[in-house]
């Protein structure tokens, strides 16, 4: 372990993993520990999980913040959301008490509702809280693409309103399963995957079928299948957006994908590391909370 004091213990236990980090006071990560065990992995026992990943930091003075969905209505302990628009100072105020032998608060999530629809997101609003720690934007869209990816508002250093769509989760289960699932490895294709975001414009469903329909005819390979798919998923998603110049948290593959989607789009897009977003962002919900000391 590292000499140097960390000011908090964060952790992001989302619904497949859990990632722990000791942070320092100026919100960078000095050790980070992971675990495959996520909220939606087991159920119960949360103090008794926890405490196993955190190891022999249990003995450290620092408090603990803990973010995603630990504060679900499946997770350890339920943290209402907090309505849009809200900030970093809104989602202090709320923090939930966690059951715990060290002092511990979860973060809770951010709700939203217009006249068309209800969104909800957990986890992402520490990442904005982050986000908006290192850089000041006074108007902003930020695209935070995964499972569900999020589309969010910022004006004024909150949260106005966002967007979600399911594009990892139902790009999985087409791949999975059903009639666009091959059985073999998948191999990029910058081709294939203009042909899909080309294909998009005539409606998702449809073009999602021109993926077997070309297969069959010899005009997909069906090893570039996926690159086809995530084509036509990313491709509608980011055709639903109007934001001319949105920020994009994403980094590896999944930011070279919706990168070359922004560039056939011919929309420009700014890239951001989420990797270190969270500490950043519950190092400074803890300050607000004042659960963390001011610099």
């Amino acid at each position: 372990m590292t000499n140097k004091t960390a000011q908090l213990i964060g952790a992001d236990w989302g619904s497949s993993s859990l990632r722990v980090f000791r942070i320092a006071a100026d919100g960078a990560i000095l050790e980070t520990r992971r675990a495959a065990d996520g909220v939606f992995t087991a159920s119960g026992s949360y103090e008794s999980r926890f405490r196993a990943v955190l190891g022999d930091w249990f003995a450290e003075d620092a408090p603990i913040l803990l973010c995603g969905m630990v504060g679900s209505d499946r997770g350890w302990l339920h943290a209402p959301y907090v309505p849009a628009p809200a900030g970093a100072a809104d989602l202090a105020r709320a923090l939930v008490r966690a059951p715990f032998e060290r002092p511990a608060w979860i973060v809770p999530g951010v709700s939203f509702a217009d006249v068309e629809a209800r969104e909800v997101m957990r986890g992402e609003e520490t990442l904005i809280a982050g986000l908006l720690a290192q850089e000041k934007f006074d108007r902003a869209a930020i695209c935070l693409p995964g499972t569900h990816s999020k589309w969010v508002d910022i004006a004024g250093g909150r949260i106005t309103g966002f967007r979600t769509y399911m594009t990892g989760e139902v790009r999985a289960a087409l791949l999975e399963r059903g009639a666009l699932a091959t059985g073999i490895e998948q191999q990029a294709s910058a081709e294939a995957f203009a042909q899909g975001l080309r294909s998009a414009a005539g409606g998702v469903t449809r073009a999602l079928f021109q993926a077997r329909a070309r297969r069959l005819l010899g005009a997909l390979a069906p090893e570039h299948t996926a690159a086809f798919v995530d084509g036509v998923l990313v491709g509608d998603e980011i055709a639903r957006e109007a934001a001319p110049s949105p920020v994009l948290a994403a980094r590896g593959p999944i930011a070279d994908t919706y990168g070359a989607a922004f560039a056939l789009h011919r929309r420009s897009v700014r890239t951001v590391d989420p990797e270190p977003l969270a500490a950043r962002g519950l190092l400074e919900l803890g300050r607000q909370a004042g659960i963390v000391a001011p610099v």
